[in-house]
């Protein structure tokens, strides 16, 4: 995804407030070998792709400083959200460096449907986002969560990842993503006996016998 870009020298808050009456969001890019420069960008062109992106998504930033165009890549830090309009106000970019780290929330995306739903079980989701610290190259855009196999009472940990080389989670190790709640009145137990209905239905079969066994020892 793209957005384009001007570089801006005046600063302040009059100036800001211009810049919005205009159509424009005020946003920041900086990054470890990047020096903060101030930027605005077209509202209507942002709110375009707004809900499309993430932490975890590159953009291409295309700036134009007044003397050329340069591109960027850059990933979105923050964004400051207008508590009375609820409109974005200010965004922070992050220009990433090789060799250096950057912490993002990258998106957590759940596929399949547990066993353990099939079951009775609610699926829960504890953290729709995982925090890590990772190098640029090994950014991917999600993780992507099977719960096929989850049963009741189960949960997918953080040690169930297999996160990219040069990727590590900022969450405990034995932290749940995903579980599966057994709802109340209902145990694993009773969830267990009633998976065999084969042998519930043998056992009265078995009784009945016994009892004709007993019969005919009285008639003898």
């Amino acid at each position: 995804m793209q957005l384009t870009a001007t570089l801006r020298t005046e600063r302040g808050k009059r100036v800001v407030k211009r810049l919005r009456a205009k159509g424009n969001i005020p946003a920041v890019i900086y990054g470890p070998e990047t020096e903060p420069l101030s930027i605005s960008l077209n509202k209507l062109e942002v709110e375009k792709i707004f809900h499309k992106i993430s932490e975890a998504l590159p953009l291409k930033l295309e700036l134009n400083t007044g003397d050329r165009v340069e591109t960027l890549e850059v990933f979105i830090k923050n964004v400051q959200v207008d508590k009375v309009t609820d409109e974005i106000a200010h965004i922070d970019f992050y220009k990433p460096a090789k060799g250096h780290t950057m912490k993002i929330n990258i998106p957590v995306r759940v596929v399949g449907k547990a066993e353990g739903v099939e079951k009775g079980g609610i699926l829960e989701i504890l953290h729709d986002e995982l925090p890590v610290e990772t190098l640029p190259s090994a950014v991917i855009e999600y993780i992507e969560i099977d719960v096929t196999k989850l049963g009741l009472g189960e949960s997918i940990h953080v040690r169930d990842l297999k996160l990219p080389d040069g990727m590590k989670a900022l969450l405990n190790s034995q932290e749940a993503l995903v579980t599966v709640v057994v709802p109340r009145g209902l145990s694993v137990e009773e969830e267990a006996a009633a998976a065999a209905p084969a042998e519930t239905a043998a056992e009265p079969e078995v009784i009945k016998k016994g009892k004709k066994e007993e019969e005919v020892e009285e008639e003898k």
